[in-house]
């Protein structure tokens, strides 16, 4: 069994705000700086072989602190990357929709095939992070390894590793810095925790 920990990187300057970011390189704020901190203390009395992050730098600075922590060097990945919302990012919910009525609803409901104007639908994000956890679980048989990536991505590899339909991707939440584990057998893998933020409590949570 390979004991695979998706993580989502902390809160940005524009989870803040609202915004929309894909792709867009954001920084994290300074409370997710502290929530990066935070997963140090969570992975204290746990073992971890490996840790992959997204090439973004948002997960890539949540990465870095338990990386130190544990004497690893933190492997990038392109294909963790967040969905690409083309024309969506840098904007928020109501100004999307307010310039492109219903298209998010629209998006959410039919994740596998909606693809956002000059960017990616979710079944694009599937593919390339499943040929990424292909390659991981292929390296590191019946060891712990950590994923730090973004809300899409994780929903996306959810739905790969446990046999879901796509459309069912916004039915996971996904906090900043948030703990979700995977038992993975190849055939049949097991979700043995979700959405885990209990590390978190003194800090406010986005969803």
């Amino acid at each position: 069994m390979i004991t695979l920990y998706l993580i989502r990187h902390g809160e940005t300057v524009w989870n803040f705000s609202g915004q929309y970011q894909g792709v867009t390189d954001v920084a994290l704020s300074d409370l997710g700086r502290r929530q990066a901190q935070c997963l140090v203390d969570y992975f204290a009395d746990l073992p971890l072989d490996a840790i992959y992050s997204s090439d973004l730098e948002r997960a890539v600075e949540t990465a870095q602190p338990l990386a130190i922590s544990k004497g690893l060097t933190v492997e990038l990945r392109s294909g963790l990357r967040e969905i690409n919302f083309g024309d969506w990012e840098g904007l928020t919910y109501e100004q999307i929709n307010s310039k492109w009525p219903g298209s998010i609803e629209h998006m959410y409901a039919n994740a596998s095939s909606v693809r956002i104007s000059n960017g990616e639908s979710f079944g694009d994000v599937q593919h390339r992070a499943a040929k990424t956890i292909e390659e991981i679980t292929h390296n590191h048989p019946d060891e712990a390894v950590a994923i730090v990536c973004h809300g899409g991505t994780i929903r996306c590899i959810l739905c790969t590793l446990l046999g879901l339909d796509l459309d069912l991707a916004w039915n996971f939440r996904q906090a900043n810095a948030n703990v979700t584990m995977i038992e993975y057998y190849g055939d049949r893998n097991l979700l043995a925790l979700l959405n885990d933020t209990h590390h978190l409590k003194n800090y406010k949570l986005k969803s």
